[in-house]
């Protein structure tokens, strides 16, 4: 798409979003520089396994209107019969609009938690606005951005108790949502913040969010996010993290819905000791296509990383795993780990997986590796021996595979919440697909 059509595809949008005459300078100068490039396409090398062609053609609502009362009762009801607690500190977002009705902001000593349009011009980062080089989708969140998170710990703070963010598409189809989450942690502060992604109910449309994290020196930072969109639902997402001198970053990344799904990791070892921790589990069916790219920069020496993927894909089902190391000139002493675990359920199902190193020091500790198989034929046999028809069996089988990575969830109640969504998906046949 050129950059024109671009412009004049966004610029309705772009007028009715709230701001300043400055924020509305900056909106332009964003979407002048998405349109500079348009949507990837599948020439560019990071996007040759996504097409994006689908989600660029499609006719949506880039300014979606705040929910009436009715949605809001809905959305009450849908999170009441899941098991959220109304009085656990979250903030909740419908079509990517703050819901102040159903959020619990709570009080704690060295805690910040606003949603992005409460707060005053002073008081949003200035990096909201801002165009991401390399990362073109981002670049039009800057744009498009109408809501999100603002959350801020300061110098020796500890939050008391997860914060989750929850983000409900409320049900209206081709609707296009575009929060962002801007996360800053002071000097030994910590955190631990829960991101919820779910559809009241199957409709298209496109969720686009940016999360971008500032960790000082010591800090330490642990984030959990469950998507478990309707296969409609066009799902992209760019986290962007900084982390300085020996803060920790654990991060848990669990997709099991969406139609077209991509996630793009670019975190940044600034400081020595700095460690940063990537995990998660997708399961992609029916025509579902996730696609995970990781840039990890190792800048900084004696700094660790870990990624951990595990992929189970289904009937019809594509994913997607591209990892990459970079360890820069002079950042010696570092250990960095990669690695892809793949389960194929189906003959159609399909995994392009990709770990990549590029080292500019001589003193590290790189590895990387990737695996693609199928259900054990022997486990298999074993377990029909002992009662179980084949389709339990097989769904026993695949829940042990994922159940490896959910075991590293260390909230209890989330694990668990992980694990009974994904057990439903096996049990639908949504991963599985069919058995012969």
């Amino acid at each position: 798409m050129t950059g024109e059509s671009s412009n004049g595809r966004f610029a309705a949008g772009l007028d009715r979003l709230p701001g300043s005459a400055e924020t509305a300078a900056l909106r332009a100068a964003a979407l002048e520089a998405f349109s500079a490039t348009g949507f990837p396409t599948r020439r560019n090398e990071q996007w040759r396994y996504t097409d994006l062609a689908p989600l660029s053609s499609a006719d949506l609502d880039f300014a979606p209107q705040p929910p009436a009362e009715e949605l809001i009762s809905r959305v009450a009801a849908m999170l009441d019969e899941a098991g959220f607690d109304p009085a656990a500190p979250r903030l909740v977002f419908i079509d990517g609009g703050y819901c102040e009705t159903l959020s619990q902001t709570g009080a704690a000593a060295g805690l910040s938690i606003a949603s992005l349009a409460s707060c005053g011009a002073a008081d949003v980062p200035a990096r909201t606005h801002a165009a991401l080089d390399g990362h073109p989708l981002a670049t039009l969140n800057a744009a498009l951005v109408s809501d999100g998170a603002v959350i801020a710990v300061d110098d020796g703070a500890e939050a008391p108790e997860p914060i989750e963010l929850i983000f409900v598409a409320g049900g209206q189809s081709d609707l296009a949502a575009h929060p962002r989450i801007m996360i800053d942690l002071g000097r030994d502060a910590e955190l631990t913040l829960v991101q919820h992604v779910l559809d009241l109910e199957a409709a298209s449309g496109w969720f686009n969010v940016v999360t971008e994290i500032v960790q000082a020196p010591g800090s330490t930072l642990t984030l959990y996010r469950l998507q478990d969109h309707g296969k409609l639902r066009f799902h992209t997402a760019l986290l962007r993290a900084e982390l300085a001198e020996d803060a920790k970053l654990a991060c848990g990344w669990f997709d099991l819905g969406g139609q077209l799904v991509r996630n793009d990791f670019d975190i940044r070892l600034e400081g020595s000791g700095a460690e940063a921790d990537l995990y998660g589990i997708f399961l992609a069916s029916s025509g579902q296509h996730t696609d995970n790219h990781i840039r990890m920069d190792h800048i900084a020496p004696r700094t660790k990383s870990g990624e951990a993927f595990r992929g189970i894909i289904g009937e019809s089902g594509h994913g997607v795993f591209n990892g990459k190391v970079v360890v820069h000139r002079d950042a010696q002493h570092i250990d960095a780990r990669q690695s892809s675990d793949n389960l194929l359920l189906a003959d159609n199902a399909e995994i392009d997986t990709k770990p990549e190193l590029e080292i500019y020091a001589d003193d590290v500790k790189c590895s990387h590796g990737a695996t693609i198989g199928e259900i054990d034929e022997e486990q298999l046999f074993y377990l029909r021996a002992r009662g179980l028809d084949e389709d339990e069996a097989r769904d026993l089988l695949t829940f042990a595979f994922a159940n490896a990575v959910l075991e590293r969830v260390e909230l209890p109640e989330l694990r668990e919440r992980i694990a009974d969504r994904v057990a439903v998906h096996l049990a639908d046949g949504e991963a599985a697909g069919e058995h012969p």
